[in-house]
C-alpha cells in the first residue's frame, strides 16, 4: 500500500514548480501595486497623448498577469484532483496566458530601460549580471511549455490516467 509520504514526495517537483509560479506572480503584482513610474515617465515623454491611459494599461496588466500566476498556482498545488477537465484546461490557459503577458511586458521593460544586452548588467561588477527582466521570460517560458504539454496530454487520456491525477493506494486483497 501507498502511503501519504510517497503520495506528497511524488508531488514534491509540481510543488516547486508551482511555488515558483506562485514568486513569479507575486513579482508581477507586486510590481502593479508600486509602480515606481520610470516607465510611465517615459511613456509620457514618448507618447504625450496617451500617457495616462498607457500607465494605466501596464499596472492593470501587471496586477492581472500576478494574480493570474498566483491563482492558477494556487488552484493547482490545492484543488487539481477536484477539477473538471473543463477547470484544469482553464488552469493551464490561464497559466500560459499569464505567462505571456508577463513575457511581453518583461521584454517591453527591459527596452525601454535601454539596456544594450538582454543579459547582462555591466553597472558595477559587484551587482547581479542578470536583471529580473531578462530572467522573468525564460522562466515563464517553461511555465508556458509544462502548461502546454499539460493540455496535449490531458486531450490524448482518459479521466481516469490524466495527468497529475492523484496516485491511489493499492488495494491488498485478503485472500
Amino acid at each position: 500500500m501507498q502511503t501519504s509520504s510517497h503520495l506528497s514526495s511524488s508531488r514534491l517537483p509540481l510543488a516547486g514548480l508551482l511555488l515558483i509560479q506562485a514568486l513569479i506572480g507575486y513579482e508581477w503584482f507586486m510590481s502593479g501595486l508600486s509602480d515606481a513610474h520610470w516607465y510611465a515617465s517615459f511613456l509620457r515623454g514618448s507618447v504625450i497623448p496617451n500617457a495616462t491611459a498607457f500607465g494605466y494599461l501596464i499596472e492593470i496588466g501587471e496586477l492581472l498577469v500576478g494574480i493570474g500566476l498566483i491563482a492558477a498556482a494556487a488552484l493547482w498545488l490545492f484543488r487539481w484532483e477536484r477539477l473538471p477537465d473543463s477547470g484544469r484546461v482553464a488552469v493551464l490557459a490561464v497559466t500560459a496566458l499569464a505567462a505571456l503577458g508577463g513575457i511581453a511586458m518583461a521584454i517591453n521593460f527591459h527596452l525601454a530601460s535601454g539596456a544594450p544586452h538582454p543579459w547582462l548588467i555591466p553597472k558595477s561588477g559587484f551587482d547581479e549580471s542578470v536583471d529580473l527582466d531578462s530572467l522573468l521570460p525564460m522562466l515563464q517560458l517553461v511555465l508556458i511549455g509544462v502548461s502546454a504539454g499539460l493540455l496535449r496530454a490531458l486531450r490524448r487520456k482518459p479521466r481516469a490516467s490524466t495527468v497529475l491525477a492523484p496516485v491511489q493506494p493499492l488495494e491488498r486483497s485478503l485472500t
